[in-house]
């Protein structure tokens, strides 16, 4: 009777075992402290070196079994290691990194063991961050020093550097910059190539003014390029050479549709309504971008819906075999006290990802010449990355390119085959006239040799919006996207840069 208690228990504890042991999935979300998800955040397994990483809404899953370490890693947030436990559901909190830095003393004549001078040791240092701009070389060289990008990416506005803090002497923190002996602006620095650099220094109180005088009181940024390309050119000369056009405080060549406010209804003659489940909410990120440019915002580009729409609600999720859930908040009108205002917030149901159809998708990826700045293609790049790693193995993507001419740079390649797809994007180079309506026709071709029935077959569409070869008229394109709707092929529309809407 005892060794078949010995016995029960042995196999009760080897399931036990086997159970822990076995691999399931782990999904969550990923936010920062004020609950806004993360995209691009990176959870690498240590225990069976598998990764992945957070999609736009900050979700991810990956494969995992009971005792897993997960850790979580972002730029300029601090890693988070968590074990994987019982439940399948692990919501992650990320917290900035603050990091100090040492005093370096820097000296206004001469030269100072502490000063950064080793240009040997900078070059390596510059090769191994592969710097983006030259506002990246000059972190960390001075007690205090901060650079602050204001929109996230290097195309906008120059960073914003401040070099004594933010309680300075000047109502205007922003440094002094010279360019090979010639005094520059902050947008003139942020667009000199990385490689053309040859050693960037910072000086800082007496030893900055003693040489530049009161205009560097605010600390100075000094940089010499190889060969000294810029010396001598006066600022109109150093903004043509580095390509900088001037800033309008009008957009220019941005058209938006007009649009006409709804009467008021009365809900007793007019009880019903229709209105759309779409979550469009690129309305708030443009006018952002006029603001920080300090531009004027066309009443046009302001719609409502779409800031709403901007913000994560945490809604329920719906019950039952229902669709959707519907939220509703009502509150006293500001403008009106004989009115009351609804908010309905609709949730649709979260469908997992290994639930979804399998995808037949095509990249329609505009590389002609106006697609060469860091927000056009090199952000195209990125952001494409980021759907092809949640691709499933009976997932397909094909690449079509069009500049002069339109081609196909990939054919349709399994999700499973990251790398190759990866490969063909980082290929990738900007040059020549846009063909748009040629490359949209073979896309289409493309997509439709490859259909999927009842899956998802799209073209995605990927461009700064420059169409001048070729069928270019919205009629004809609108004519030619809803002809193809027809057969199941549906299109998605990426819109990368600025200036032409």
């Amino acid at each position: 009777m005892k060794s078949l208690k010995l016995i029960s228990s042995a196999i009760a504890m080897l399931i036990c075992f086997v159970s822990m042991a076995q691999e399931r999935t782990i999904s969550g979300t990923v936010s920062d402290e004020a609950n806004v998800a993360l995209p691009g955040v990176t959870i690498f397994n240590q225990t069976s070196k598998t990764n992945t990483t957070t999609d736009f809404d900050g979700k991810y899953s990956i494969q995992a079994k009971t005792g897993d370490m997960l850790v979580f890693s972002f730029i300029g947030y601090k890693n988070q290691s968590q074990k994987v436990q019982n439940s399948n559901i692990m919501n992650i909190k990320m917290f900035p990194e603050m990091s100090s830095l040492q005093e370096v003393v820097v000296v206004g004549y001469g030269s100072s063991d502490a000063e950064y001078n080793n240009r040997s040791y900078e070059r390596a240092e510059r090769k191994k961050a592969k710097m983006a701009t030259a506002s990246v070389a000059i972190q960390g060289k001075v007690s205090g020093i901060q650079v602050q990008n204001s929109m996230g990416y290097s195309a906008m506005p120059a960073p914003t550097i401040t070099i004594r803090g933010n309680e300075s002497v000047s109502p205007k923190n922003e440094p002094l910059y010279i360019i090979d002996g010639v005094p520059a602006k902050a947008n003139q620095m942020a667009k000199i190539n990385p490689n053309d650099i040859d050693n960037v220094s910072v000086l800082k109180d007496q030893a900055a003014t003693s040489i530049y005088g009161s205009k560097a009181s605010n600390g100075v940024v000094v940089i010499s390029t190889k060969n000294e390309i810029y010396k001598n050119l006066t600022e109109k000369e150093l903004d043509k050479k580095l390509k900088i056009l001037p800033i309008s405080t009008e957009p220019t060549q941005e058209d938006y549709d007009s649009f006409v406010e709804n009467a008021f209804e009365s809900p007793k003659t007019a009880p019903l309504s229709t209105f759309s489940i779409d979550v469009d909410n690129a309305s708030y990120t443009n006018i952002r971008r006029f603001l920080n440019n300090g531009q004027q915002v066309p009443k046009d580009a302001v719609r409502v819906e779409e800031m709403v729409n901007f913000f994560k609600y945490t809604y329920p999720q719906p019950k039952n075999e229902n669709p959707f859930s519907i939220n509703t908040e009502v509150s006293d009108s500001p403008w009106n006290s004989n009115n009351k205002i609804l908010k309905i917030g609709l949730q649709g149901k979260n469908i997992p990802t290994q639930d979804l159809p399998a995808s037949n998708l095509v990249f329609l990826i505009d590389v002609s010449g106006s697609m060469e700045d860091m927000n056009k293609l090199p952000l195209l790049k990125q952001s494409l990355k980021i759907l092809v790693d949640e691709l499933r193995p009976k997932d397909k993507v094909a690449i079509v390119v069009y500049a002069g001419a339109a081609g196909m740079v990939l054919p349709p390649t399994s999700g499973d085959d990251k790398k190759t797809i990866i490969n063909a994007l980082d290929n990738l180079q900007a040059g020549g006239s846009t063909a748009g309506g040629a490359g949209i026709e073979l896309a289409y071709k493309i997509a439709a040799e490859n259909f999927i029935k009842s899956g998802n077959n799209r073209v995605i569409l990927a461009t700064d919006g420059d169409f001048n070869v070729g069928s270019s008229s919205n009629s004809d394109m609108e004519k030619l996207i809803e002809e193809k709707r027809k057969t199941g092929v549906f299109l998605t529309c990426l819109g990368y840069g600025m200036g032409n809407y």
